[in-house]
């Protein structure tokens, strides 16, 4: 009867670590969303503080 108890125990399955990787997928998929939208806003802000291109000139 303690053998049973035992392999039972042994065997017992968590559901624990899934709700931990679940989280941490989750923070990553949110962190690559928030970062590319970060980047795309400092592209935005950097391409209209840059200079005009000057059309008609050809620099040699």
């Amino acid at each position: 009867m303690d053998e049973r108890n035992e392999t039972a125990a042994s065997k017992r399955r968590y559901k624990w670590p899934w709700f931990v990787l679940g989280a941490m997928l989750l923070g990553l998929a949110l962190a690559v969303l928030w970062m590319s939208v970060a980047v795309r806003r400092a592209r935005d802000w950097r391409d209209s503080n840059s200079p005009p291109p000057m059309n008609g000139s050809n620099p040699r």
